[in-house]
C-alpha cells in the first residue's frame, strides 16, 4: 500500500463571510483589481472599467463595502432534465480576491515578527529566515513559499508550503561595492530589514545606498569574477521535507497563525491510492547490441555494447588544445585507446573505432583568442571527403569561470567546425589530470561522442508506431532578457531522433512551419500516420497550435494534435514524499494525478526499495498536462496513460550521460540547443549541426 503525502495542508475559512471595500479611485495604498475578479455589484457601482482598488478588509471614504461569503453557496437546480448541484452566482468573493487577502494577512504576520518577506514571481509570499553563519562575506536565510489555492488537489482550501533554497545576502553594501558593479547588476536588495526590487527604491533610500545590502544573483556573480559553485547532491526530498516540517511546527502550528488560515487537519495531504499510477512494468527496458535488453544503461553498454554503431566506413579522431595542454591531450588519447585504469577505451566501451592520424590534430598559442589560429590550421590540414571527423577540444578555459568573453570561445570553436562538417567533444582541461577518479566521465564522454558520429548508444524497446513526436523546447538568456526556441526537434516513438531547427520565441509562425515541414518529411515514407504528438515546455496557446492545425490541413491529414506540456518541478511547487522509503522519493514511473489529464510524473534511478547513490541526484518530479485537438480522445485513460509512458521512456534517451534524467529529451534537447543558438553568427546553426546531435 503507497504511503504518499503532498507538501500541502488544508484549512477552513476562519470566517464564513467577509466585507471588502472598492472603490474605482487608484491609490498605491490599496490592492488593484480586474473588473473580471470584483463582485457585480463594484461594476454597477462605479461603472465599467478595467481595475478597480480595495483596501480589503479596511474602510474607505466613499468606497463600497461588499460582503460576501468566502465559499460558494450551491442550490439545486434542473439542467437539461437532470437535477444538478450548482453554485449561486455572485453568492461568493472569486479565489483571486481570497487569495490577495489570505496573502496580506500572512506578509503581516512574518513582517511582525521582523522576518523579510516578499511576493516571488507568482505572487506567492516568499519568507526568509536568518540563518546562523561564520561566513564574513554574506549572512545567509532559508526561502520558503506559502501559496494559497481552493480544491485544487482536495475539495477544500489549500496551503501550498515549499522550501525555496538559500539566499545570501552581502555583508558589504551598495556604496561599498559602486565603484566596481554596475547599476542594471542588481535586482533585490535589502533595505532597514525589507526586501526591495533595486528599481523600486525610494528617493530616500537612494540617498543612503550605506545602508543597503544587495542579494546574491549571477550577475553579481560574473561581475565579480566569481566560480560557479557545485550543485549540491545531497538527497533534497530528506532536505526539503526536514525545512517545511521545522518551520510548520515553529511558525505555522502557531495559535497565532491558525487565526489566520486554520488548518483542517494538522498534517501533510495523503495521496489517495486512487490517483497513484505507474508506468508500464517495461518502460525501463532498453536495447542494446543485438537488441539485448536492460534497465541500467551504464550496465547495458558495458555488457552488450550500443544498439547501433556509426554508419560511416571511415571515422578519424584529431585534437585541438592549447600548447601548455599537451600531456593532458596525451592523458585522453591514452585513456581512448583503452590504455588507463578505470576505463576500457572507445572501442571495447562504445565500438568506436578509434585512429588518429599523425600530425593532424592542432595545437593553438593564444588562449583567449584561439579561433584564428585553429581556422589557419585548419586550411592547411586535408580533410578527406570520404572521412567522417570529430575534434576533440581540450578547452583551456573552465566552464565554472563567470567571464562571458572567454567562455564565447567554446561556441566560436563549435560554429567553426560545423560549418566544416565537424562535429567534436569538448574537454575541460582543468579537469583530465587534477581529478583522481576522471575515469567516472570517460562513459558520458564515449556515448556522446558514439551519438554525434550517428551511433545509438541505446533504443527503446517499443514497437514502431506511424506516429511522429516533435519537441519544443526553450532557454531564456539571462543577458539579453530573450527566450530563445529550440523546435521541431523530431522523433520517431522509438527514440529514433530526426532532425530540429531553432527560433525566438516570437517567431511562432516560423515554429509551426518546421513542424509541419518535418510532419511532411515524415508522411513521405509514412503515409499511414496515426497522430502527432507535440512535447512542449509550456501551455500552448491558441495562437501558437493553429498554424500547426492549418498546416496539417493544407497537407490534407486529418489526424489529431496531442499536446504534451512538460513542465520540470521546481522548489517552489507542488512534489510528493514517499514515506514508506527512507530517501523519501517516490520510486521511478510513479505517476500522480494532480487534476484533469495533469500529472506528477517521477523520473529517477530508483527502481526498487535499494538505497540509490548521490550521484545518481534525487530529481523532483516533472509535471505534465496533456490536451489534444479533438478533446474526446484526452479522456480515453488507456491514450492518457500510453503518453505518460512515452514520456517517461523519452526521458531514458538522454545521450550526455549513462544516468536517467527527469525531463524527456524532447524537452531537454531543444533547451540545450536554444541556449548555444544566439551565441552563433547571425543566430543560425549551420545545416551540418541540424541533423546531428553536436550540442551534447
Amino acid at each position: 500500500m503507497a504511503n504518499l503525502t503532498f507538501n500541502l495542508v488544508t484549512f477552513e475559512h476562519p470566517n464564513p463571510e467577509l466585507t471588502f471595500y472598492f472603490t474605482d479611485k487608484e491609490s498605491e495604498l490599496l490592492h488593484r483589481f480586474s473588473k473580471f475578479v470584483v463582485p457585480v455589484e463594484v461594476i454597477e457601482h462605479f461603472g465599467e472599467q478595467d481595475h478597480y482598488y480595495s483596501s480589503l478588509t479596511q474602510p474607505i471614504e466613499n468606497g463600497l463595502a461588499i460582503t460576501k461569503n468566502c465559499k460558494p453557496v450551491m442550490e439545486q437546480k434542473i439542467v437539461e432534465g437532470v437535477e444538478k448541484t450548482v453554485n449561486i452566482q455572485n453568492s461568493f468573493f472569486k479565489g483571486s480576491l481570497l487569495k490577495r487577502y489570505y496573502n496580506y494577512q500572512i506578509q503581516n504576520f512574518f513582517a511582525g515578527k521582523n522576518l523579510m518577506v516578499k511576493p516571488n514571481f507568482i505572487d506567492d509570499v516568499e519568507v526568509w529566515l536568518p540563518l546562523k553563519s561564520n561566513n564574513t562575506e554574506y549572512n545567509f536565510h532559508d526561502k520558503y513559499t506559502l501559496r494559497i489555492q481552493f480544491a485544487t488537489i482536495t475539495n477544500q482550501p489549500e496551503l501550498l508550503i515549499t522550501y525555496a533554497g538559500k539566499s545570501k545576502v552581502f555583508k558589504v553594501t551598495i556604496a561599498d561595492l559602486m565603484a566596481n558593479i554596475s547599476p542594471i547588476c542588481y535586482n533585490w536588495v535589502t533595505y532597514k530589514n525589507q526586501l526591495i526590487k533595486f528599481e523600486d527604491l525610494s528617493t530616500e533610500a537612494k540617498r543612503n545606498f550605506d545602508e543597503i545590502f544587495p542579494v546574491w544573483n549571477f550577475d553579481l556573480r560574473s561581475a565579480l569574477k566569481q566560480a560557479t559553485e557545485s550543485p549540491e547532491r545531497s538527497n533534497r526530498y530528506i532536505r526539503f521535507k526536514s525545512k517545511i516540517d521545522n518551520f510548520v511546527n515553529h511558525l505555522i502550528k502557531s495559535n497565532e497563525f491558525q487565526s489566520i488560515i486554520k488548518f483542517t487537519m494538522p498534517k501533510w495531504v495523503e495521496v489517495s491510492n486512487i490517483k497513484i499510477g505507474n508506468v508500464s512494468s517495461n518502460s525501463n527496458q532498453l536495447l542494446f547490441g543485438n537488441e539485448q535488453h536492460h534497465i541500467v544503461p551504464i550496465n547495458g553498454m558495458k555488457t552488450y555494447g550500443p544498439f547501433d554503431t556509426p554508419p560511416y566506413a571511415t571515422t578519424h579522431f584529431f585534437f585541438i588544445y592549447h600548447q601548455d595542454d599537451e600531456v593532458k591531450a596525451l592523458k585522453l588519447d591514452s585513456y581512448f585507446k583503452g590504455k588507463e585504469y578505470g576505463f576500457s577505451g572507445l572501442y571495447k566501451f562504445a565500438h568506436l573505432y578509434y585512429y588518429t592520424e599523425h600530425g593532424f590534430s592542432i595545437t593553438f598559442a593564444n588562449k583567449l583568442n584561439p579561433v584564428p589560429e585553429i581556422e589557419t590550421q585548419m586550411r592547411e590540414r586535408n580533410f578527406k571527403s570520404e572521412v567522417r571527423y570529430i575534434a576533440v577540444y581540450i578547452s583551456a578555459i573552465s566552464k565554472d569561470k563567470s567571464d562571458m568573453q572567454q567562455n564565447e570561445i567554446y561556441y566560436k570553436v563549435k560554429e567553426l567546425l560545423l560549418k566544416r562538417g565537424i562535429t567534436s567533444q569538448v574537454i575541460d582541461a582543468s579537469k583530465v589530470l587534477n581529478n583522481p577518479k576522471y575515469y567516472f566521465s570517460l562513459p558520458n564522454i564515449a556515448i556522446a561522442m558514439l551519438a554525434k558520429l550517428d551511433g545509438e548508444p541505446w533504443r527503446l524497446d517499443r514497437t514502431l508506431k506511424s506516429e511522429l513526436i516533435v519537441g519544443v523546447g526553450a532557454f531564456r538568456h539571462v543577458n539579453t532578457d530573450v527566450q530563445y526556441i529550440g523546435g521541431a526537434f523530431s522523433f520517431q516513438n522509438n527514440g529514433k531522433f530526426n532532425r530540429f531547427e531553432c527560433f525566438r520565441k516570437d517567431q511562432t509562425d516560423e515554429l509551426a512551419g518546421s513542424i509541419i515541414r518535418a510532419l511532411r518529411e515524415y508522411v513521405s515514407s509514412n503515409s499511414e500516420i496515426k497522430r502527432l504528438i507535440i512535447h512542449f515546455y509550456k501551455n500552448m496557446s491558441k495562437k501558437e497550435l493553429a498554424p500547426i492545425e492549418q498546416g496539417l490541413k493544407n497537407l490534407g491529414l486529418n489526424i489529431p494534435v496531442f499536446i504534451v506540456t512538460i513542465n520540470k518541478t521546481e522548489s517552489n511547487d507542488i512534489v510528493a514524499f514517499d514515506n514508506n522509503w527512507k530517501g523519501l522519493m517516490p520510486e521511478s514511473g510513479t505517476y500522480i494525478n494532480i487534476g484533469y489529464n495533469k500529472f506528477l510524473l517521477f523520473n529517477n534511478t530508483r527502481y526498487s526499495k535499494e538505497a540509490i547513490s548521490d550521484f545518481d541526484g534525487y530529481p523532483f518530479p516533472i509535471k505534465i498536462t496533456i490536451t489534444c485537438s479533438n478533446s474526446e480522445l484526452a479522456k480515453d485513460m488507456r491514450t492518457v496513460k500510453e503518453l505518460l509512458d512515452q514520456v517517461y521512456q523519452f526521458s531514458r534517451m538522454y545521450w550526455k550521460s549513462v544516468r536517467q534524467q527527469n525531463l524527456p529529451v524532447t524537452i531537454k534537447y531543444p533547451a540545450m540547443v536554444a541556449e548555444m543558438f544566439p551565441h552563433f553568427e547571425g543566430n543560425e546553426i549551420p545545416d551540418f549541426g541540424k541533423d546531428n546531435l553536436w550540442f551534447l
